[in-house]
């Protein structure tokens, strides 16, 4: 899929690489794919820190090019095999398996709870904790069931801060590589940003930046689009922002089931296996001070957007 969206922006001049070059692949037992060495290349890893402002500029840049064009294809053949991609982190398995998911809002309310200024949202969490992972596993099956009420796109689907590695010629950005499009699918472009909200921002990129990068993703969408010259509607900045108000519990799971991970990523003393495995290490960081002065900033921003409102 990836070399199809990137022989599209050839057509026009746009060299942009979406991801490493795929040197071999085996769908039979046992299944493996081999990539280029992105290292031989000049890459590197983000090591244990968030992205900065110019890397995540560029991260989004790359993700509004894949959407755009996936979303043209999709326009102008109805039969394209991007709209296969049906399969993705939450509709391929069973969420509710993991502790993370099985406990975490569960674990979160208890530690909101013993929180003067947090309980408040105890409530409202618990109004809604029932819907939240159902009505996101609906989101992920939309595009397979058939229903195409809104935008539709390819995902890269695990879209959090490893999945980069960022190339400089000496202290000069020059390039970032998104990684890992094993759990791509077709579907909103909710999916990605809500997750990258999460999973790929730093604390102070969601609380002051937010507004900043969605503009930016959608101004290059539409560029994209009018630069390859397609000819049919061009989502508009509030339809695009009314896939994130549509899918907002998707937005909710994520922040109370995985905002956790956006700190525990970035910090090279923290074992995720430990916390993906162990129900009592889940609640023991879920008391970490910094997620809940984050909590404190985001849980009032998602009550005033109304995202409690199911």
């Amino acid at each position: 899929v990836l070399p199809m969206i990137e022989k599209v922006l050839r057509q026009y001049g746009d060299n942009t690489i979406l991801g490493p070059k795929l040197i071999a692949s085996s769908t039979t037992t046992p299944s493996y794919v081999v990539f280029e060495d992105l290292a031989l290349k000049g890459y590197t890893t983000i090591g244990y820190r968030h992205p900065n402002l110019e890397e995540m500029k560029i991260t989004l840049l790359k993700l509004a090019k894949l959407h755009a064009i996936s979303y043209k294809l999709c326009k102008e053949e109805e039969d394209n095999i991007i709209m296969t991609l049906d399969k993705g982190s939450m509709n391929s398995a069973d969420p509710t398996t993991f502790p993370h998911v099985k406990y975490g809002i569960r674990f979160l309310k208890e530690i909101l709870s013993e929180s003067g200024d947090l309980k408040q949202y105890v409530p409202y969490i618990a109004s809604v904790e029932h819907l939240l992972c159902e009505k996101s596993i609906d989101m992920f099956n939309e595009a397979g069931s058939g229903k195409r009420d809104g935008i539709f796109v390819v995902n890269h689907g695990d879209f959090h801060l490893k999945n980069i590695m960022i190339k400089k010629n000496e202290d000069t950005l020059t390039d970032v590589m998104l990684l890992d499009y094993q759990i791509s699918i077709f579907g909103s472009p909710a999916i990605d940003l809500h997750y990258a909200f999460i999973m790929m921002f730093g604390p102070e990129m969601r609380r002051d930046h937010y507004d900043e990068l969605l503009y930016f993703y959608i101004t290059n969408f539409q560029e994209t689009l009018c630069k390859t010259e397609y000819k049919g509607h061009i989502p508009t900045h509030i339809e695009i922002r009314q896939e994130l108000t549509k899918h907002r519990y998707w937005g909710l799971f994520l922040l109370l089931c995985f905002l956790l991970f956006n700190y525990i990523l970035a910090d090279e003393n923290k074992d995720i296996a430990e916390v993906l495995e162990n129900a009592e290490v889940l609640r023991k960081e879920l008391e970490d001070p910094k997620l809940l002065d984050e909590l404190r900033v985001l849980l009032s921003r998602f009550l005033y957007n109304g995202y409690f409102e199911m």
